[in-house]
């Protein structure tokens, strides 16, 4: 599934950026503007599920984190 995420945003990612080449010399009106926005907008999202998917190239190592804290006042204090 992660695959076909990665897969599917690099896909519209360039589909977004070839429509965005394509109309951003041609912005004249508040209309332009918007649609180009939107594109751009789209773009972003798509880095940003790229960046999340890339785990799936990357080797699956040990993410466990072992943290050891001592505390004093979590041991018994002995009687004199």
């Amino acid at each position: 599934m992660k695959l076909f995420s990665l897969i599917l945003s690099v896909i519209v990612f360039f589909g977004s950026l070839y429509f965005f080449v394509l109309k951003v010399s041609e912005v004249d009106s508040l209309n332009d503007l918007i649609y180009v926005s939107l594109l751009v907008t789209l773009m972003a999202i798509c880095v940003v599920g790229v960046i999340i998917n890339w785990e799936f190239f990357r080797k699956k190592r040990n993410n466990n984190l072992f943290l050891f804290v001592t505390n004093s006042y979590s041991r018994k204090k002995k009687k004199k």
